[in-house]
């Protein structure tokens, strides 16, 4: 028999709507979390259905944004390595800069750079307990498609408020 973990985080209504969705025997309308009477198909999934639960197009728009407040809190508990990446990226032409071009100049491996940028979500967790269980974006996220890292605009600008780029 197979053994699979799984982590999820976030606030308990956000949990069981992932779970409802992972199981996906369970309506997302049934809020008893009764099974919906659907049986299991031998059908291949084809990788077109939203198995995520339906988004709120307000939800989206009242998300908080990266500020100077937000931004001090959650540059404090950055690695060096990390503030040092997202200083770099901060000066780059729309806040990009190719993979390879950032890891030549902090003169690390692939594997050191993303090691370091892992404080990122230490420091957003942090941030979430401190300021209220804040949903803000990560700042620095790489694009796959660019080869890219890419620095959320708002924090950005927030960084040059406070003078950290």
């Amino acid at each position: 028999m197979a053994r699979v973990t799984v982590s999820i985080e976030g606030d308990v209504e956000e949990v069981i709507a992932t779970l409802r969705a992972m199981a996906g025997r369970i309506t997302s309308d049934d809020p008893d979390g009764a099974l919906d009477g659907q049986t299991e198909t031998d059908e291949e999934p084809t990788g077109s259905e939203n198995t995520g639960p339906p988004v709120d197009p307000v939800e989206i728009t009242n998300r908080p944004v990266w500020n100077a407040s937000y931004v001090h809190t959650f540059w404090r508990n950055l690695s060096d390595t990390a503030r040092e990446a997202m200083v770099r990226v901060s000066r780059s032409p729309n806040n990009t800069q190719k993979r390879a071009q950032l890891m030549h100049t902090l003169q690390l491996s692939q594997r050191e750079l993303s090691g370091s940028l892992s404080s990122q979500g230490h420091s957003l967790n942090r941030l979430k307990r401190r300021r209220g269980d804040v949903d803000l974006p990560r700042p620095l996220s790489y694009d796959k498609s660019d080869d890219a890292y890419v620095l959320d605009a708002n924090f950005a600008d927030a960084m040059r408020e406070i003078g950290l780029s």
